[in-house]
C-alpha cells in the first residue's frame, strides 16, 4: 500500500484548524450565519481526511512497513500535533454551543414559567411600590 500524499493531508488539517477558529469567533459573537456557512466546507474537509487513505478499512490488516514508513515521516508528526489542536478546539466549540444553549433554554423556561396570576410591582411617583395583580405578559403593564 503506498503512502498517503501526507503534504495534502497536512493542507487539509491547517485548513480544519482555521475553520474551527472561525467558528469559534462566529459562535463568541452568536453570528450564526457565518458559523452555519463555515459548516459545509468543514464536512467537506472531514470527508476529504476519512477518504485520504491513513484511516484503513478495519476489515483490511495494516501493512505493517506502510505503517514505519508513516511513522517515521516527519510531516505525520506535524498532522498528529495539529490534529490533537483541532480536537480540542472541536471541544472547545462543543462548550460554548452547550453553554449557549442552556443559556436559551434558561430564558425560555423563564419565560413559559411566568405566573399569569403573579403581582407586577410598579413603583408610584413618590417612589413607593405599588402593587398590582396585572400579568408581566399581558401587556397590560
Amino acid at each position: 500500500m503506498p503512502l498517503p500524499d501526507l503534504q495534502a493531508i497536512l493542507a487539509s488539517v491547517k485548513r480544519l484548524d482555521s475553520l474551527l477558529t472561525d467558528e469559534f469567533e462566529a459562535l463568541k459573537t452568536q453570528r450564526l450565519d457565518a458559523f452555519e456557512s463555515l459548516q459545509q466546507e468543514k464536512v467537506i474537509l472531514l470527508q476529504t481526511l476519512a477518504e485520504s487513505g491513513v484511516v484503513n478499512n478495519p476489515r483490511e490488516p495494516a501493512d505493517s512497513e506502510t505503517l514505519k514508513a508513516l511513522l517515521a515521516d516527519p510531516l505525520w508528526a506535524d498532522i498528529t500535533d495539529l490534529l490533537e489542536a483541532c480536537k480540542k478546539s472541536h471541544q472547545r466549540n462543543e462548550l460554548l454551543i452547550s453553554k449557549q444553549l442552556d443559556a436559551i433554554k434558561g430564558a425560555l423556561a423563564t419565560l413559559q414559567n411566568q405566573d399569569p396570576n403573579g403581582t407586577l410591582e410598579l413603583y408610584t411617583k413618590l417612589g413607593r411600590v405599588k402593587s398590582s395583580r396585572r400579568s408581566i405578559l399581558s401587556g397590560d403593564a
